[in-house]
């Protein structure tokens, strides 16, 4: 599940020198590249578009428990490459619990107009319920975002630069690269495109087979703003969440380039 958002950015991060001159080069040009994308990727998808989980942690651990899962993601804050296998599998448990409700959604309110008429309220329900998990998935990856980079300024003093560069751009490629783009792609693009094929394409279809065209055309209607606008509301979060990834990435960057390791200013207290 280790897919890459764009090709061309993997390749600079590859390709980028391991001193400082050359990272700092790099975060300046990913910024730009950055902001480019968000608008690509608005413009190619405009038009198409539960309960928040608690997360608790201390200083040696943070047990996260996904709604409607029942594996508990817990980040093992005493290593760096445990709070990244944490910050991985909860986006991919995430992301599978939300599909499987989807699953559900589907077999018992999509296959007519009249499984949809007496369970349309499981497709309301499941993109709320969509929009809550991914909010809450944020939540607490910027949670453990926050314990790695305080470890690693807790190790930096003793490490080389070169190792602090690879730490970060560890974090970078693991989190703000991959697994954003896997949550982008297999709940905004892949599950979102799979509602609007059962839904709005076919079960509407039914629609104008089983009642009058005024009432089939008022629920396509109905259903199609109620699609577009939670994907819409889902784009909006996963993309502010991505922007906020990288400039907190950039931000604790910059500080480590100066030899700062106290990142109260950047995490806050």
């Amino acid at each position: 599940m280790k897919q890459r958002w764009s090709k061309w950015k993997k390749a600079r991060l590859a390709d980028t020198p391991n001193n400082k001159e050359g990272q700092i080069t790099m975060r300046k040009t990913n910024r730009l590249a950055m902001c480019a994308l968000a608008v690509a990727v608005s413009c190619m998808f405009a038009g198409c578009t539960n309960t928040a989980q608690q997360a608790e942690s201390d200083d040696a651990s943070a047990q996260q428990t996904v709604q409607g899962g029942t594996t508990p993601v817990t980040a093992d804050a005493t290593t760096l490459d445990g709070i990244i296998d944490a910050i991985e599998n909860d986006f991919e448990t995430t992301e599978t619990d939300i599909t499987t409700k989807l699953d559900d959604v589907e077999a018992k309110a999509g296959g007519s107009y009249a499984d949809y008429v007496e369970n349309s309220s499981m497709l309301t329900d499941w993109l709320a319920d969509a929009q809550a998990e991914t909010e809450a998935l944020i939540s607490r990856t910027d949670e453990n975002a926050a314990k790695y980079y305080t470890l690693l300024a807790q190790q930096a003093p003793t490490m080389d630069w070169n190792d602090i560069s690879d730490s970060m751009t560890a974090f970078y490629r693991a989190v703000y690269d991959d697994a954003f783009s896997n949550l982008y792609r297999s709940v905004y693009t892949d599950a979102y495109k799979n509602v609007y094929r059962t839904f709005y394409d076919s079960v509407m279809k039914d629609a104008y087979n089983t009642v009058s065209y005024k009432e089939a055309s008022d629920a396509k209607s109905s259903v199609y703003r109620a699609i577009s606008d939670a994907q819409s509301s889902l784009y909006r979060t996963i993309s502010d969440a991505q922007s906020n990834t990288y400039r907190t990435y950039s931000d604790v960057y910059s500080e480590f380039y100066n030899d700062n390791y106290d990142l109260s200013k950047v995490l806050g207290d």
